[in-house]
């Protein structure tokens, strides 16, 4: 059957397929590390997305990620807007949409309400958080992607160091 017929076909016994629908483009935006640390999500989309049932996981060494935080019904980011999850010790003036213990280990993952992974940041080699590269290792500082959340898929190439929030 050449194309045509087939395509003839289709859309006889049902139109076009539904296009997919696009995934929402938060990012880990910046992030830091142990008992005064933080996570800054960000939306760099132009809608508004419902975060409830997105959880976050910390990398700390073994071989798979370990629960960090549940995301709640009703947060949401809107569009290029950022949601806070800080540690118990984050002494930043910001106010925190979520509040976590500490970040532990050596990297971030965050899932989607279907548990997909969205994205993830690590800063050693050997951490599951990691995408393709680790991200430079920045004692004393935070870990960010720049103003524009870019998203390569490889942490060294996305992420840089940055003062932190606290």
């Amino acid at each position: 059957m050449t194309v045509l017929p087939a395509l003839v076909l289709a859309l006889a016994l049902g139109g076009l397929p539904a296009p997919a629908a696009a995934a929402p483009a938060v990012k880990i935006q910046e992030v830091l590390g142990g008992p005064a640390g933080y996570l800054v999500l960000r939306n760099a989309g132009t809608a508004a997305v419902d975060l409830g049932g997105w959880s976050v996981r910390s990398c700390t060494g073994g071989p798979a990620p370990v629960g960090l935080a549940e995301l709640p019904a009703g947060a949401e980011i809107p569009a290029g807007g950022s949601f806070l999850i800080a540690a118990a010790g984050f002494g930043g003036t910001e106010a925190a949409q979520l509040v976590v213990p500490e970040l532990p280990g050596d990297g971030q993952m965050l899932l989607d309400h279907r548990r997909v992974r969205a994205d993830a940041v690590a800063w050693t080699a050997s951490s599951p958080c990691r995408e393709r590269e680790a991200a430079v290792a920045c004692p004393g500082l935070a870990e960010s992607r720049d103003a524009a959340s870019r998203d390569t898929d490889d942490n060294r190439a996305d992420f840089s160091c940055v003062r932190s929030r606290t």
